[in-house]
């Protein structure tokens, strides 16, 4: 079955390599872009001419998010996805201020306009494997200590907007239903290696590396799974096969937002 993907922050290198994946499942993809000088660059990851068909470029800023929910809806009411993924944010770019307004408030409106539309039934958030408020019991002390480090002392403003936008997703997922799924996937710090094998779900270590391509492919993997549900997804380099860990992931009902305050509400 054909799906259409709304893929914002499609100029990214995660987006950039998730494209030609989902493209070479037959499915159309509208890859959001900021600048029209970047459109050449998203057109050329269409493998094929049948892809090249299925490929639309929309260039749209993020900042126009920020404002509302009802902004959020009008672009997914322009474009009328299937699935919506968030590979986006502010970079570090135009200070703290600009972080919580992309990373924070331009997401929580697309995900909250994503739940409150019946077309929309998957949302798959690209996060990072620390944004957590609470030391998950699987990890020990050493590795809630690195979180707590990364997230107060390198990080602050980034973790406080991603872990923000983490809990509106599992609050909106969990409120619209089973209907609509709400893919949490959490890498370790990002590398461009290629392709590999990784390690998903409940994962004992706080630090780790994810290669880009292996994030694209588990993206991939769990937007295609007939079974996926809502969860948060952890993910570092590993040994286990792409479609095997996802296949297991999503059949044990693994979700590592245990223990969180968010589960309370």
């Amino acid at each position: 079955m054909s799906h259409h993907v709304l893929v914002l922050g499609g100029h990214g290198k995660v987006a950039r390599l998730l494209t030609p994946l989902l493209l070479q499942r037959a499915w159309t993809v509208t890859s959001v872009i900021r600048s029209q000088d970047q459109v050449p660059t998203i057109e050329a990851l269409a493998p094929d001419a049948n892809a090249r068909k299925n490929l639309h470029v929309l260039v749209h800023s993020l900042e126009d998010l920020v404002q509302s929910q009802a902004a959020a809806q009008a672009l997914l009411d322009q474009v009328r996805p299937d699935y919506v993924v968030w590979s986006a944010g502010a970079g570090g770019k135009g200070g703290p201020e600009r972080t919580l307004a992309i990373d924070r408030d331009a997401a929580t409106h697309i995900i909250d306009a994503s739940a409150a539309s019946s077309f929309v039934t998957r949302f798959l958030m690209v996060s990072y494997l620390s944004s957590r408020r609470a030391k998950p019991a699987w990890w020990d002390d050493e590795n809630w200590a690195i979180a707590q480090h990364l997230n107060t002392k390198v990080l602050p403003t980034y973790y406080q907007a991603k872990v923000a936008a983490d809990e509106a997703l599992y609050r909106a997922a969990k409120r619209r239903g089973t209907s609509f799924a709400g893919i949490n996937l959490r890498p370790g710090t990002l590398t461009d290696e290629p392709e590999g094998p990784f390690e998903l779900g409940k994962l004992k270590l706080a630090k780790g590396n994810s290669s880009r391509a292996s994030v694209a492919r588990a993206a991939d993997l769990l937007l295609a799974h007939p079974d996926v549900q809502t969860a948060w997804i952890d993910m570092l380099d590993g040994t286990e096969d792409p479609k095997k860990a996802v296949d297991r992931v999503v059949r044990d009902h693994v979700d590592a937002i245990e223990g969180e305050p968010v589960t309370k509400e």
